[in-house]
């Protein structure tokens, strides 16, 4: 398979390449802008000197070309030549009609020509006037072998310039480029140690500058951070669902065991109700893993008219039939329409309402309030429990923390549900918070946009709620 050309034999190509096209370019305007001026500086003399032998009378003027250093010539108005140079009888150009033509209606014009060893000339021809009347033509040349010459040279020149400037910027871009991505190599080995070696503890050398260079570093440093904490997260999360199916596995397959010997009726119902109990806080475990790693995943949840009032009331009324040691009020202003997915809200309020009756003694109070604020809906939840220590706070969230851990274990908590929570509000485009005192009680805000403008959907039946 081919190698690709590296980054910096790319970079310094490219900078040659663009010099030798510059180079180039430049070469290619200068070589006619100064054959141009060259030849104009030609005409100029030519013409320069079209005008002294204008001056001077008939006579004066054929005596002057008869003697003229360089090709002179003038033409009668029947063609034929009145007075010529030494230089006009011995290299005779041929002159078209139209020039002739041209010269005669009084203009003047300047063309290149060759003798017959091949020297170049310029030739300038205008009107003129001869002893026979108007009509007659001048024709000055001079040549120009010295500035083709000139040009030749400059050619060369510039050639050999830009060959140089290509080599200078060659090897000027391979030092730079060579040195500009050194700290960038550097950093690659760094960070392919840490990979290879896969100690993500490990961080690459921060460079003390602010460039690109810089940025990267800091860029793969937190990079590496991400991965060491992902990983440090997913080995805690195996390390507790492990713990967490290990201990109701443990008591489904002892009342197993114990089914096989002969029990009266009433154990065996007792070991039949224990490894259903155990099966089922399974079952609600994984239904949460499988949540949670659609979050991950980021899964499109459902997107439907939701009555969070009506939601909210059957919610209610489920848990206070279940949970009738505790005592529920709900508030609900008025009725309030969110987009969303109707089981995912009815888990988050049954989540909130779990926590705060496993978390606060029986007979307590837990205010279930439902109310507009601006364009959202606030759904607050408020216990009067022990509320929770301003350490744990920032930790709530985490999958499987847990404030009282042997309490929440022995209540049959798994640490999910309000990882859960957080996740079900941010997919519906919300939010959560949690303010809590100690000794006062906690209370939880979940904060969903309201739907603009939504038709109220009908109401369903309340459904009974599942573990």
């Amino acid at each position: 398979m081919r190698q690709p050309l590296s980054l910096r034999l790319r970079l310094t190509l490219t900078v040659g390449l663009l010099t030798g096209a510059m180079a180039l370019l430049f070469g290619l305007l200068v070589d006619p802008l100064l054959r141009a001026h060259l030849l104009e500086d030609v005409d100029a003399r030519l013409g320069a000197r079209a005008a002294r032998l204008a001056e001077l009378p008939a006579g004066a003027q054929s005596a002057a070309l008869e003697a003229a250093e360089h090709y002179a010539a003038l033409i009668g108005p029947d063609g034929e030549p009145l007075a010529r140079s030494p230089a006009a009888r011995a290299e005779p150009f041929a002159l078209g009609p139209e020039l002739l033509g041209a010269a005669r209606a009084g203009q003047t014009v300047a063309t290149t020509g060759e003798a017959a060893d091949g020297t170049p000339w310029r030739l300038w021809a205008g009107p003129a006037q001869t002893d026979a009347g108007p009509g007659g033509v001048l024709i000055l040349g001079e040549p120009i072998a010295a500035q083709q010459q000139m040009l030749a040279q400059v050619r060369r020149l510039l050639l050999l310039c830009g060959a140089l400037a290509a080599l200078v910027a060659l090897g000027a871009a391979a030092l730079l480029t060579g040195r500009t991505l050194a700290p960038m190599t550097q950093l690659m080995r760094d960070a392919a140690v840490v990979v290879s070696s896969g100690r993500y503890d490990q961080r690459v050398p921060v460079l003390r500058r602010n460039d690109e260079v810089g940025q990267l570093a800091q860029t793969i440093n937190t990079l590496i951070a991400t991965v060491e904490q992902t990983l440090r997260q997913q080995r805690e999360f195996l390390a507790d669902t492990s713990h967490e199916l290990r201990s109701p596995l443990t008591v489904v397959l002892a009342n197993l065991n114990l089914l096989r010997r002969d029990l009266d009726p009433h154990e065996r119902e007792l070991s039949v109700d224990e490894a259903a109990t155990e099966a089922q806080r399974m079952r609600r475990l994984i239904n949460e893993l499988l949540l949670l790693a659609q979050s991950d995943s980021a899964q499109v949840i459902a997107e439907a008219p939701v009555r969070l009032d009506w939601l909210v009331e059957d919610v209610v009324g489920g848990v206070r039939r279940q949970a009738p040691e505790h005592i529920y009020q709900l508030q609900v202003d008025e009725p309030l329409v969110v987009i969303g997915d109707e089981e995912r809200l009815a888990q988050l309020l049954r989540n909130l309402l779990e926590n705060a009756a496993k978390h606060t003694p029986p007979g307590t109070t837990v205010t279930v309030r439902l109310q507009r604020s601006g364009g959202s809906a606030l759904l607050t939840v408020a216990d009067s429990g022990p509320g929770i220590a301003a350490e744990h706070l920032p930790h709530i969230w985490d999958r499987y923390y847990r404030v009282d851990k042997v309490r929440s274990r022995a209540a049959g908590g798994t640490g999910l549900g309000l990882p859960i929570v957080k996740y079900i509000a941010e997919a519906h485009g919300g939010r959560v918070d949690v303010a809590s005192e100690v000794g006062v009680g906690t209370t939880f805000t979940v904060e969903l946009p309201l739907a603009p403008e939504a038709a109220a959907p009908a109401r369903q039946p309340a459904e009974t709620w599942r573990a």
